[in-house]
């Protein structure tokens, strides 16, 4: 009895660090009710959860970034699609069969209408094709762009035939990006916003540039939409850096203890989640110090999002470390002290994890009493 008590509790407790890994993506991708997101989120990865508790093989952050980033992309799609990938406003808009069927169908079937299925390949299709065009615009494709135009087309949760047609697609000029039919003004706006982050990224190259300007002429954009366009999707680069930036400090000062190890690799991978590309080398250079980042309200100044973004972040560091009660309380404090530091005092980001951590680990403690 003893064993299987023992063997149990192994696997809850690994399961804890899969939870936390899980948590990041779905702050980092700003959602309009964290807690909602969290629940969206658990119900999408219950296949991955009880494989990480039965010890069979499932993807994780600390271990294969690229293709948890991609299995991340599929399961929010329907709950909340990331703000951290290009294109994912045009997702938002419905632009995915990860949804399944919608209004009275749905009554009677699972399966999304043909309509539904036609939409989603001609959208799903030319945002990936805009994508890949504005990534090889300034040279070949790295594996960075490969995992993002791999999460879009994950997201889009098409059938496997036109899941792989668009993998195996090479990039092709934005003159001869076909766009034809009336489009919806949200779905055009997406396009275009997409395009511009994807550019944005890390830093826009007048090649990309001029890319874009083909796709927003060929959506029927002027150029004062276009320019507006740009500069909100500068600006959102901006604001995901200065608060990814903060989220690096604040786990690596969560963590400051558990360097080498777990210190610096976590932080380095919240690095490579949150930091624009741009902004990313002297953030890892100071990670790859293992020093603790100092608590000197550089970070003062974000918002309020800003803010819970960090503080959620921080706590689902302290999750992946799986803390003894002990040391739960040694991390909440550090965690208030982060707190203080950005000047928030709302509980909230780290009250909604622990309820969804534990509502998560409850139910599968269940299965395993």
């Amino acid at each position: 009895m003893s064993n299987g008590t023992d063997l149990a509790t192994s696997a809850l407790e690994h399961l804890v660090g899969v939870l936390g890994e899980d948590a990041f993506f779905v702050i980092a991708s700003r959602p309009r009710e964290l807690r909602e997101a969290l629940d969206g989120l658990a119900q999408r990865r219950a296949r991955s959860y009880t494989a990480a508790v039965q010890g069979q093989p499932h993807t994780r952050m600390t271990t294969e970034l690229g293709p948890w980033i991609i299995e991340m992309a599929r399961a929010m799609a329907p709950v909340w699609p990331t703000s951290l990938l290009p294109m994912m406003d045009v997702v938002r808009e419905k632009v995915t069969l990860e949804i399944g069927a919608r209004g009275l169908r749905s009554l009677f079937s699972s399966k999304p209408s043909d309509k539904d299925v036609a939409r989603v390949k001609r959208y799903g299709a030319l945002a990936v094709r805009t994508l890949r065009a504005v990534y090889a615009s300034d040279g070949p494709l790295d594996t960075e762009d490969r995992t993002a135009i791999d999460a879009l087309i994950a997201a889009l949760g098409l059938p496997d035939t036109d899941a792989t047609t668009l993998h195996a697609e090479a990039p092709v000029a934005a003159e001869t990006l076909e766009v034809y039919g009336e489009m919806d003004d949200a779905i055009v706006r997406g396009l275009l916003r997409g395009a511009w982050l994807a550019a944005a990224w890390d830093g826009v190259d007048p090649r990309e540039e001029a890319v874009v300007a083909v796709v927003a002429r060929k959506l029927g954009v002027d150029d004062e939409v276009r320019e507006a366009t740009r500069r909100d999707a500068i600006a959102q680069v901006e604001a995901l850096g200065k608060a990814g930036t903060a989220a690096v400090d604040a786990v690596r000062y969560m963590l400051s203890d558990r360097a080498p190890g777990i210190g610096v690799q976590l932080p380095a991978r919240v690095a490579m989640l949150m930091v624009p590309r741009r902004l990313r080398q002297d953030v890892l250079a100071a990670v790859g110090t293992g020093a603790p980042a100092p608590l000197a309200k550089r970070h003062h100044g974000l918002d309020t999002e800003g803010r819970r973004a960090v503080l959620g972040v921080a706590w689902a560091a302290a999750l992946v470390d799986n803390p003894t009660e002990g040391r739960r309380a040694l991390l909440r404090a550090r965690w208030e002290r982060v707190a203080t530091d950005l000047g928030e005092d709302d509980p909230a980001p780290r009250e909604d994890l622990e309820r969804w951590a534990g509502e998560a680990l409850a139910g599968v403690a269940r299965t395993l009493a």
